[in-house]
């Protein structure tokens, strides 16, 4: 039997002992959509130096001005990309901090990789078990290349990166990867006929074809 149009393969990351990956109820708080550009999403505040945002943040400086453990939602779309494809160097942190404040976010970000710098804030701004959606290009498409100014490019495994059980487990706790927990499930988007086809024609088509995948919709959730 073929797939749903709707129904979707995901891939999840659960920590060890098992954390539910359950979406909690809306509440009135704080919602911010990063990297807003020129239009906001609806019910969340704009955070962004252009368009309509009610935050103007230079996101590539370090610490942001938003409080630990604040932030209810976060939402951020076709922004990750566009992130410089280096480590966060001096001239990156922010320059309204007090003496003391600078020294800390200096030893704190300096020397960490500024993708990981970004998805760290994203993580110590959030309240506990609170959700971001990060929406990028699939790497197996055109829509990931065609932008000359894409600086970034993501499979679906990409935001395991963002798990520290995954990281430690892949030897991988470095700290230029930076120190943020998320439980991760990054469904995708993909052209409708493809929806279509045999579950075994889908799957072999996601492993071997280019533009079969269109953008990956990350789910992460904050965890301690």
């Amino acid at each position: 039997m073929a797939r749903k149009k709707n129904e979707v393969p995901v891939l999840s990351v659960v920590t060890n002992p098992p954390v539910a990956l359950v979406e909690a109820a809306p509440r009135s708080e704080l919602r911010l959509d990063l990297g807003s550009g020129q239009r906001t999403k609806e019910g969340f505040e704009g955070v962004d130096l252009h368009g309509d945002a009610k935050h103007r943040v230079n996101l590539w400086k370090f610490p942001w001005p938003f409080a630990d453990n604040s932030v209810t939602e976060i939402h951020c779309s076709h922004f990750l990309e566009h992130i410089p494809s280096r480590e966060v160097e001096e001239r990156d942190i922010t320059t309204s901090l007090k003496e003391s404040e600078r020294k800390a976010a200096v030893a704190r970000y300096v020397g960490v990789d500024m993708l990981c710098a970004f998805m760290d804030e994203c993580w110590r701004i959030l309240k506990p078990d609170a959700w971001m959606t990060a929406i990028v290009p699939s790497a197996r498409s055109n829509r990931a290349f065609q932008d000359p100014t894409h600086r970034r490019y993501f499979v679906q495994e990409s935001f395991l990166y963002f798990n520290r059980d995954w990281r430690q487990m892949n030897g991988l706790d470095h700290g230029y990867l930076g120190k943020c927990n998320f439980g991760v499930e990054v469904p995708y988007s993909l052209p409708s006929e493809e929806g279509l086809r045999a579950p075994e024609v889908q799957s072999r088509r996601f492993h071997e074809c280019w533009n079969v995948t269109i953008d990956w919709h990350a789910k992460l959730k904050k965890l301690l």
